[in-house]
């Protein structure tokens, strides 16, 4: 029942989280290996400080590659402080909150540190799961 769906059953691992002192260079392949949209930035301590998105990199990645730049770093450009949620939150919860605001992937952390990721893909894809065992209850 969704009711009782918590993050930790829906979330995902972050193998290879993203650093501030990162190369953008290095986070977009990390990024692109990741098959996400987007992964959470940690510190040395495993706690996340920011966010960075494709959306994030496109526009650098266009005149970097063009200038043949390399010094941005993902601290230059990451979004500080995203929104996060722990492994014990409600889906359903997040549904609604993700229906009201714009990110669509949230770090999930536990006592300070990063433990996986959430997507609005993983949400709403048990979100029709549980729509379509209704159907089948009728």
């Amino acid at each position: 029942m969704l009711l009782q769906k918590q993050v930790r059953d829906l979330m995902l691992p972050v193998a290879r989280p993203l650093t501030g002192q990162m190369a953008l260079s290095d986070a977009v392949g990390l990024i692109l290996a990741s098959g996400q949209m987007g992964l959470p930035v940690i510190d040395d301590r495993h706690a996340v400080i920011g966010f960075l998105s494709e959306h994030d990199c496109l526009r650098y990645l266009v005149s970097s590659s063009y200038y043949c730049d390399s010094r941005i770093q993902v601290a230059d450009i990451m979004h500080p402080d995203p929104l996060c949620v722990t492994p014990g939150d409600s889906v359903l919860e997040l549904a609604q909150q993700m229906s009201k605001v714009k990110p669509k992937n949230y770090p999930v952390v536990e006592r300070g540190k990063l433990v996986g990721l959430i997507t609005r893909r993983q949400v709403m894809t048990e979100l029709n799961r549980m729509l379509r065992e209704c159907k089948v209850a009728i």
